[in-house]
């Protein structure tokens, strides 16, 4: 969740943002923000041969070794499986647009104020969540 507010803050402040860039997209920024790594490690983990997350997401197989899959066994640890990144890039999870009516279905997947808008509702949505699961 903190990996979550903290890339909205990034976003809203003018972080280097860039939809097509794998380290510097909506999931990518996320990536940073949980492992530490800059926008060209992330770029180099996910490799330069897929255009888009979601293609990774859905070709992701943890039995390869490869970069990429120690990246997404590493999400995995974090509570993020292969489905939240996809949804992360496309703004797209139903129960966090749920939590968001008052943005219709206007969000746009490469504005950053959106991307920020979302990755707050998904953030407060997953403590709603929690709290839930506690009690």
């Amino acid at each position: 969740m903190n990996a979550l507010k903290q890339t909205a803050r990034d976003l809203k402040n003018g972080c280097r943002y860039e939809w097509g860039h794998m380290g510097r997209c909506n999931a990518g920024c996320v990536v940073q923000n949980l492992t530490g790594k800059t926008d060209s490690q992330v770029a180099e983990m996910v490799g330069f041969e897929l255009d888009e997350w979601s293609e990774h997401a859905k070709t992701y197989c943890n039995q390869s070794n490869t970069d990429v899959d120690e990246l997404f066994a590493l999400l995995k640890r974090y509570g993020f499986g292969y489905q939240d990144m996809i949804h992360i890039e496309y703004l797209s999870d139903p129960k966090v647009l749920k939590t968001m009516p008052e943005y219709g279905n206007r969000l746009k997947k490469n504005n950053p104020n959106d991307v920020g808008n979302y990755l707050l509702a998904f953030a407060k949505y997953l403590e709603r969540e929690l709290t839930l699961t506690k009690e």
